[in-house]
């Protein structure tokens, strides 16, 4: 039985290097962060959907034989201490009207600049190497920063989905949801924001 390898990086920034997510090597980290509300928001139903990391291996391993793929997800590797603080992802990938839903969730503990970095990486490649047009991000009424950040930065508000998702046996919760256009993006208050707290060596 042959070791898993390590996927090479496909962004190195300042703080941060981003991966793909190997289901082999990264259910059981991955399936540690879903026990942790911090992080749940990130894919709330997964905690449900995998009870235990042979669930979620066995998940990520189906998602990823799916070609094309529907799902892309990155491992965030913070540089100096090599520990993975987080990950962005792309879902429900529809490549022929170029839009995704964009999500990022983080563990506490490494630092402002390293988020804000990995949040930078993520949309510019979505827009510039994955070549999508529109990046849609769900947020629930009581997740208040990103809330406050995709009303503050003019992210277009598309409305309100009631009960949409299912945390646990007996809540549901409510999502908004926004989009941000490829047009829109290179100079949005957001990006100009994102280029002087994170700056990416081509932005």
């Amino acid at each position: 039985m042959t070791t898993p390898t390590l996927p090479p990086p496909f962004f190195t920034g300042k703080h941060i290097l981003i991966r793909t997510l190997s289901p082999a090597l990264d259910a059981p980290l991955y399936h540690s962060w879903l026990q942790n509300p911090v992080f749940l928001a990130y894919k709330p139903y997964l905690k449900q959907l995998c009870p235990t990391p042979v669930q979620l291996f066995s998940y990520l391993s189906l998602q990823a034989e799916v070609q094309p793929l529907s799902e892309i997800e990155g491992l965030v590797i913070h540089k100096k201490t090599q520990i993975a603080i987080g990950m962005i992802g792309l879902a429900g990938i529809d490549r022929f009207n170029k839009k995704a839903e964009f999500s990022a969730g983080f563990v506490y503990g490494h630092g402002t600049h390293a988020l804000w970095e990995a949040i930078h990486a993520g949309i510019s490649l979505s827009f510039e190497h994955f070549d999508l047009h529109k990046l849609i991000s769900y947020v629930s009424p009581d997740n208040q920063q990103p809330l406050k950040i995709m009303q503050r930065y003019g992210f277009k508000y598309e409305g309100c989905l009631k009960e949409e998702i299912l945390v646990d046996e007996q809540q549901r919760v409510d999502l908004h949801r926004f989009a941000l256009m490829r047009r829109d993006w290179p100079k949005s208050r957001f990006h100009e924001r994102l280029k002087r707290i994170a700056p990416l060596s081509d932005t």
